[in-house]
C-alpha cells in the first residue's frame, strides 16, 4: 500500500484521506514516515555540501512531503477518534523533532542562506524570505555554543511532547464525557433539536443524556431553569482536564518552566518578550496598557449590565454560571428577542452559499464544489479560483462528532510552491440536524465566517513561496481578516440577504433587524471584559517569574484572573487547564491578538462602511493591499498601505459603545 500513499502525497489535488485511515494503510505509514525522513535528511545534506553560488533559490529549501504527511495525520487525529493515528504521531515525534532541530541549528545552512542573500539578482519576495529566515536563525540562538544549542533542542522536544499530551487530555476527557438528568420541566425551554438529541442519547426513559457537544452544554446554561444544573455544567466547562487521569496541572507547570527556561537561555527576560519579537506590539507593557485601557471601558459597561439584570430579576448577586441565563431572559422579555426564532433564518446551506457568493462578487474568489464519494456527506471539498485561475483547494469540516477536538480552527495542510497549490482546511463543531435542515445559531455563523476569513488569507496570498502566505504574518495581525468577516453577521444591509427563513425563504423581517441592531452592544461589556481577562492572564503568566510548584501556579493564575474579573474566582475555576491557545501553537503570550485584531478590523471596517460595504472597489483594495500580500511586508506597513495611517483604538470603542459615536 505504500506506493499508493506516495501517489496520494504527490497528487496536485486533494488526497483521498480515507487511504490514511484504513487498518492496512496505517500499518505502512510508520515505514513511509521513516522513508520520507531519510530522503529529506539526504536532500538537506546536499544543500549543505554546495556553496551558495552553485544553488538556485528553489534549491535552498527541501521538499515538504514529510511535513504534508504529518499534517494529514494531525488533521485526522484532531477530527477522528483514532488511537492508531495518535500512536503513529507519538512514536515518530522524536525523530521528526531531531530533524527540525538539525535544520534550525545548522550553522552551515545559516551561512548558505546568508551568502545567498548577498546576490544582486534576487526579487523582492526572495529578499524578504531570506531576511526572515536569517532573522529566525538568530532568534533561535544560532550564535550560541554547541552545548547550549543541544540544550535548546532537548527543550524543544520536551515541549512538543508535553503540548501534545495537554491537547490529548482535553480531547480524551471530552470524548468520554456523558452526563444524565431527569427529563423534567426545567429543561422545557431548551431548543427542540437539543432536547431530541438528548432524549435519543439516553438509555433510560424520561432521562436526558448530554455529551461534550458544546451546543448542548451551552444551551443548558442559557435555557435550563434549575440553577444547580446550570452550576454543574458551568463547573464542567471550566474544569476540563483539571483532575484525575486527564489532569493537565503538572504538565502545564512543566511546559511553562521549559518555555521560560528556553527564553532565558536565548537571552530574553522571559517568554513574553521572546513571543513579541515577531509581533506588532513592542513589549508586554505595551500590550497590557492597550488591553487594560479596553478592559477599564468594558468593566464600566459590564457593571451596568450586571446591575440591570440584578434589578430586573430582583437578585442580590449574579454568578457567572447564571449570566447567560438571565441575559437571554432579558433579551427575550425586553427586546422580543428569540434566539431560536432567529436561528430559523440561518440555514447552513444557504449561509454557506451566501458566503461563497459574497467572496465571488467582491473578492473575485470562486468556490467550486468537488463531487467525491470518499468522505462522509457532511465534509465538503472545493477547488478555489481567482479570475478563472485555480489558486487553492479547500476542505470544510463543519459539524461536531464525538472524539473531534472542540474548537474551530483553520490550517494549511499543504503549502503553496511551484508545483502545488495550497490545501486549506476549516474545522468547526456545529450541531448537524441529520433529519432535515441544519440551522445555525448566530454565533455559529460568526464562527463560520471567522474561519473562512483565515482561509481567504491563506488562499489569496499571491506569492509563489509558502513562506509568504497569510498565516506567516505577525500573530497580532493574522486575526484581522478573520475578525473582519464576522461583520457580515452583524450588518443590517448584509442580513437582508444573508438571513432567509429556512421554510418560507422570506427575508428576515424588519423588527428582527432592528432587534439585532439594538442588541449589538447589549451584554457586550461582559464579553469584551472576559476576552481582556484571558489576554491579561496569558500575558501576565509569561511576563512574570514562574512560581515554584503547580499548586502555586494555580493560585497565581486565580490571583491574576480575579484582578481583572468582575466575578470572584475560586479554586473550582480551572479554565487554564484547557486554555489550549496559550500552550499550543502561536498564541502563548499572544492571546491579546484577538483583541488587537478586533481593534484593527473595527478600524478597517469603518473605512469600508464609509465607502459602502458592498463596494467592489474597496473590497478589491482590501484584497490587494492586505490579503494578497501575505507577509511580504511587516504588518504595520500592510495596515498603513490600506488605511494610509496608523491604527486608531477609538473605532473599537465606538463599536461596543464604550464611547460616544
Amino acid at each position: 500500500m505504500k506506493p499508493q500513499l506516495l501517489i496520494e502525497l504527490k497528487k496536485t489535488w486533494i488526497p483521498n484521506f480515507e487511504l490514511f485511515k484504513s487498518s492496512e494503510d496505517l500499518k505502512v505509514i510508520p515505514d513511509l514516515l521513516n522513508e520520507l525522513l531519510s530522503k529529506e535528511r539526504a536532500d538537506f545534506e546536499k544543500i549543505l555540501e554546495k556553496n551558495a553560488e552553485n544553488l538556485t533559490f528553489d534549491e535552498l529549501f527541501i521538499e515538504q512531503e514529510l511535513g504534508y504527511l504529518r499534517n494529514i495525520l494531525n488533521f485526522l487525529n484532531s477530527t477522528e477518534k483514532s488511537p492508531e493515528i495518535r500512536k503513529i504521531i507519538q512514536d515518530f515525534r522524536s525523530k521528526y523533532e531531531d530533524f527540525l532541530n538539525q535544520i534550525a541549528y545548522s550553522r552551515r545552512y545559516y551561512e548558505v542562506l546568508s551568502d545567498f542573500s548577498k546576490r544582486d539578482n534576487l526579487n523582492a519576495d526572495q529578499i524578504r524570505i531570506l531576511e526572515l529566515e536569517t532573522k529566525y536563525f538568530k532568534q533561535r540562538g544560532i550564535d550560541l555554543d554547541e552545548k547550549t544549542q543541544e540544550q535548546i533542542k532537548e527543550i524543544n522536544k520536551e515541549m512538543s511532547e508535553i503540548s501534545e499530551k495537554i491537547q490529548n487530555n482535553v480531547t480524551d476527557e471530552q470524548a468520554h464525557f456523558l452526563i444524565n438528568f431527569p427529563d423534567n420541566e426545567c429543561f422545557s425551554s431548551l431548543p427542540k433539536d437539543i432536547l431530541i438529541m438528548a432524549r435519543k442519547a439516553s438509555k433510560a426513559e424520561k432521562m436526558l443524556t448530554f455529551d461534550a457537544n458544546p451546543s448542548g452544554l451551552q444551551a443548558i446554561l442559557k435555557y435550563c431553569d434549575d440553577p444547580e444544573i446550570r452550576k454543574t455544567i458551568y463547573l464542567q466547562l471550566n474544569q476540563w482536564a483539571s483532575k484525575g487521569e486527564y489532569s493537565n496541572k503538572n504538565l502545564i507547570f512543566e511546559f511553562l518552566s521549559l518555555r521560560q527556561n528556553k527564553a532565558q537561555i536565548l537571552g530574553y527576560e522571559n517568554f513574553a518578550h521572546q513571543s513579541l519579537e515577531n509581533k506588532m506590539a513592542s513589549s508586554p507593557a505595551e500590550v497590557k496598557k492597550l488591553i487594560w485601557e479596553i478592559a477599564e471601558k468594558a468593566k464600566l459597561k459590564a457593571k451596568n449590565e450586571l446591575e440591570l439584570l440584578k434589578s430586573t430579576y430582583n437578585l442580590t448577586e449574579i454568578n457567572p454560571r447564571d449570566l447567560a441565563y438571565y441575559a437571554r431572559k432579558y433579551k427575550e422579555e425586553f427586546y422580543s428577542f428569540d434566539e431560536e426564532e432567529l436561528r430559523q433564518y440561518f440555514e447552513f446551506d444557504h449561509v454557506l452559499d451566501w458566503l461563497f457568493e459574497f467572496v465571488k462578487n467582491f473578492l473575485g474568489v470562486e468556490m467550486r464544489k468537488i463531487k467525491k464519494s470518499e468522505w462522509p456527506s457532511a465534509i465538503f471539498e472545493y477547488e478555489v479560483y481567482f479570475n478563472d485561475t485555480q489558486i487553492a483547494f479547500f476542505v470544510l469540516d463543519p459539524f461536531y462528532r464525538a472524539g473531534k477536538r472542540q474548537w474551530a480552527w483553520a490550517d494549511i495542510l499543504r503549502e503553496k510552491d511551484s508545483e502545488f497549490l495550497p490545501l486549506v482546511i476549516n474545522v468547526e463543531n456545529f450541531s448537524e440536524n441529520r433529519d432535515g435542515k441544519t440551522l445555525l445559531y448566530k454565533r455559529d455563523v460568526e464562527t463560520l465566517f471567522h474561519e473562512f476569513g483565515h482561509a481567504l488569507h491563506a488562499m489569496l496570498a499571491d506569492s509563489r513561496y509558502a513562506q509568504l502566505n497569510g498565516f506567516n504574518v505577525e500573530r497580532d495581525f493574522v486575526e484581522l481578516p478573520s475578525q473582519l468577516m464576522k461583520n457580515w453577521v452583524k450588518d443590517q444591509e448584509a442580513l437582508k440577504s444573508l438571513a432567509k427563513h429556512s421554510e418560507t425563504w422570506e427575508q428576515i423581517p424588519f423588527y428582527m433587524l432592528q432587534t439585532q441592531e439594538n442588541l449589538q452592544t447589549r451584554m457586550m461589556g461582559n464579553f469584551v471584559l472576559r476576552q481582556c481577562e484571558l489576554a491579561l492572564v496569558d500575558m501576565s503568566l509569561y511576563d512574570s517569574e514562574l512560581p515554584d510548584s503547580s499548586e502555586e501556579l494555580e493560585n497565581s493564575i486565580l490571583e491574576i484572573s480575579n484582578r481583572y474579573s468582575l466575578f470572584p474566582r475560586g479554586q473550582e475555576y480551572q479554565l487554564y487547564c484547557s486554555f489550549l491557545h496559550i500552550f499550543w501553537g502561536w498564541y502563548g503570550a499572544g492571546y491579546y491578538s484577538y483583541m488587537r485584531a478586533e481593534l484593527l478590523e473595527a478600524d478597517v471596517f469603518q473605512k469600508i462602511k464609509e465607502n459602502w460595504i458592498f463596494s467592489p472597489k474597496i473590497w478589491n483594495l482590501y484584497r490587494d493591499k492586505i490579503l494578497a500580500q501575505g507577509c511580504r511586508k511587516p504588518a504595520r506597513e500592510l495596515f498603513s498601505d490600506f488605511m494610509w495611517r496608523d491604527p486608531e483604538p477609538k473605532a473599537l470603542m465606538k463599536k461596543y459603545w464604550f464611547m460616544d459615536n
